[in-house]
């Protein structure tokens, strides 16, 4: 089966991406619609690796598509054939390696491309070892999983998703409770009278400094509004320190990322990928953006 791009035909079973190049080129935000799915489909044991993509074999056929697009601007190039979505008549879709040594040591990156009348580069980060893709997901594409991290397809773009590696998620007890009442300064038991129901305040046992702190996240349409929910940073004295903000309350904690305190970042989702946030500051540290989407071979 060849990769060369063919004429349209009516017949050809619509593509999860858009058909037309410039819709995919204006529409790239996150919708924040789907961040609840996110959450719940990110679970831990929820989205997993049921593929690992392996660069020690070259695809002949997708290496030679790979290099006219890449191979000007990039020495090392590999390539193989994935199904980023479910298998069916049109396999145009790659995941390549590429980079500007011989042997990848220097800008290097993993690149999923998408042929849809044209090559589409609709994923592209640094190279790491440990890369795979999920099951097919409700969407129609499957999630990357890029050291741990969950990429998943919006509709429009992949966007990242919090580590939430360590992060078991348990129903807040009264003290808990208590204390989330006090910080936003409103009683949660009353919050049930109003049309909105009773919120859902989720505690997450995690080690941000020391160990023994938590996270709590309060989630309702009355605290949260169409986007943020409060996010309440609790020590190791069970004492609430800093209160920040997460798109449908999706937050997690880096893995290697640590403030000038010493804390471990708090990550959060965000309409424009994922936000770390500082515990001692509350300041950004790093920003993890949705991946745009451009024509192979561009310069990015």
């Amino acid at each position: 089966m060849t990769f060369e791009a063919k004429s349209t035909d009516t017949r050809r079973r619509r593509s999860p991406l858009p058909i037309y190049l410039a819709a995919l080129l204006v529409a790239m935000g996150v919708l924040s619609a789907l961040a609840q799915d996110s959450r719940e489909n990110n679970q831990p044991g929820g989205d997993v690796a049921v593929q690992n993509i392996s660069f020690t074999r070259n695809d002949p056929q997708a290496l030679s598509i790979a290099r006219r697009m890449y191979g000007r601007d990039f020495t090392y190039v590999k390539a193989v054939r994935v199904w980023l979505e479910a298998p069916n008549d049109d396999p145009e879709q790659l995941f390549l390696k590429i980079g500007k040594s011989q042997n990848c040591e220097t800008e290097c990156f993993n690149v999923a491309l998408f042929h849809n009348e044209d090559w589409l580069e609709i994923y592209r980060r640094p190279a790491v070892e440990a890369l795979g893709l999920s099951a097919v997901t409700p969407v129609g594409m499957r999630s990357i999983i890029e050291d741990g991290r969950v990429w998943t397809w919006n509709g429009q773009a992949y966007t990242p998703q919090p580590n939430l590696d360590g992060m078991v998620e348990r129903e807040a007890n009264e003290a808990e409770l208590a204390l989330v009442s006090k910080e936003l300064g409103a009683n949660i038991d009353e919050t049930t009278a109003t049309s909105f129901g009773p919120p859902e305040v989720s505690v997450y046992e995690v080690g941000i400094l020391g160990g023994g702190e938590k996270i709590i996240v309060v989630r309702s349409p009355y605290f949260c509004g169409q986007s943020s929910c409060p996010v309440f940073l609790i020590n190791n004295l069970g004492q609430s320190y800093r209160m920040i903000q997460a798109l449908e309350g999706v937050v997690g904690i880096s893995k290697t990322l640590r403030d000038e305190n010493g804390f471990r970042g708090v990550e959060t989702l965000s309409r424009n990928g994922v936000i770390v946030i500082s515990p001692s500051t509350g300041a950004p540290m790093e920003t993890i953006p949705t991946q745009s989407v451009s024509v192979a071979g561009t310069v990015k």
